[in-house]
């Protein structure tokens, strides 16, 4: 890093003006000078400043201690690797820290975004990129780099697809002008392939799973190479290529299986019972998703929902609705038993509470709950599948009551609802 980078990275961490940077040692225009890397001071200068911002000296050689250790902690949060990276936490930040170093900090607290969203602490990540985002005009390119992959990984999670391929794309333009590790381009491939992946966007995201596959398999990666697996899965099902998504899931399967990872494990079986059931294989489908439960027991609640859900479509389907009201009563437990479940899993109290209403009897409850929550939240969401499939619901309600005018019209809105989902 640069001197001038160096002085104007440390002022700004400790929240100093250059007029009380530079004052008694050298005038403001200079100091600008300096920080701009349009003039170097002598040593006498620069030993004045390094002390006033707190630098120590001999922290500029190349690869110091304090890079190696966040490069290693990177790593083990690229590999989601959670106890390793809470492990390294505290000793980095330390040593960063007693560094002196305003660039050993800048690498802390950007690396920090990404520890914060891999423990899924939105808001804590949410306060993290405020702060950095104060010190942009002082990164240097390998920084930048970093800085555009995190707000992109920020915006992923936060549901705003567009936000996050923009400054994925960013990150994608700088990570071409510097060396990076094999693992590092696929690790950004994927990021790139899943939100394509979100945006319906089939061809980008075939394009990208490839590449990150294609480097993560050079590398040996097991679990990238079973979550690109996954994602080809998904892009072959939404083509209607149902076969060869089922076999993308197989390997993944036996990749999951390599790397003793029982999450994927669950989520490649959650796959396999979505694709047979659009085979309207029911035993085998229902056989999946028990199996995926099983293997998420231990993960997030999220993670479990989402299967609870889809083996409820699948009962429900198959108009097997004591299993499926079964289903229903269960995951609306989870919710209850846990803390602030319903709040912040709010669209699977929709969705169950929906299968609640409609296999109990309907009534009015289940029209208010269609008409005024459920339908509305999704179609805001853009969650155009689940939109329309609760204004068929509704439509159907109407359509039993003779209210026919009401049922054409969710019948119609339904409909439009699925052109918005495929993009026709």
């Amino acid at each position: 890093m640069k001197l001038g980078d160096r002085l104007k990275l440390a002022r700004l961490m400790k929240g100093m003006t250059q007029e009380e940077a530079a004052e008694g040692i050298i005038s403001v225009s200079y100091l600008s000078k300096i920080e701009n890397n349009q003039a170097m001071p002598g040593e006498d200068v620069i030993e004045l400043l390094f002390r006033r911002l707190g630098i120590h000296r001999g922290q500029s050689g190349t690869a110091p201690g304090w890079f190696e250790s966040v490069m290693a902690w990177y790593k083990a949060m690229t590999d989601k690797n959670v106890a390793a990276a809470r492990e390294q936490y505290a000793a980095v930040r330390q040593q960063c820290s007693e560094s002196g170093d305003a660039e050993a900090m800048i690498y802390f607290h950007l690396m920090r975004i990404r520890y914060l969203l891999l423990l899924r602490d939105l808001k804590g990540a949410e306060a993290a990129a405020r702060s950095v985002r104060e010190w942009y005009e002082a990164l240097d390119e390998p920084m930048r780099y970093y800085y555009w992959k995190f707000f992109g990984l920020l915006s992923y999670c936060q549901e705003k697809y567009d936000d996050a391929l923009h400054f994925y794309q960013k990150a994608e333009a700088l990570l071409g002008t510097q060396r990076k590790p094999n693992w590092e381009e696929a690790d950004l491939s994927y990021l790139l392939a899943l939100t394509y992946s979100r945006l319906w966007k089939v061809f980008q995201c075939i394009r990208y799973t490839e590449r990150a596959l294609s480097l993560s398999q050079a590398e040996y990666e097991l679990r990238r190479g079973a979550e690109c697996h996954v994602l080809l899965a998904i892009c072959y099902r939404r083509c209607g290529e149902i076969d060869q998504a089922i076999d993308c899931c197989l390997l993944a399967q036996k990749a999951a299986q390599l790397a003793n990872d029982r999450l994927l494990i669950g989520i490649v079986e959650h796959n396999l019972g979505h694709l047979k059931a659009m085979k309207k294989q029911y035993r085998e489908a229902v056989q999946h998703y028990e199996h995926s439960l099983v293997y998420k027991s231990d993960a997030p609640l999220a993670d479990r929902l989402i299967t609870f859900l889809a083996l409820l479509r699948e009962h429900y389907a198959a108009q097997n609705y004591r299993k499926a009201l079964s289903t229903a009563e269960e995951g609306w437990q989870l919710l209850e038993q846990t803390e602030n479940g319903m709040t912040e899993h709010y669209e699977y109290y929709l969705h169950f509470s929906v299968y609640r209403l409609l296999l109990a009897g309907e009534g009015e409850e289940f029209e208010r709950l269609l008409k005024h929550e459920a339908i509305p939240y999704f179609q805001k969401r853009k969650e155009y599948e689940d939109a329309a499939q609760y204004a068929g619901y509704l439509a159907d309600y109407y359509a039993r009551a003779r209210q026919y005018k009401q049922a054409a019209h969710y019948y119609r809105l339904s409909c439009e609802l699925l052109r918005r989902r495929t993009g026709t």
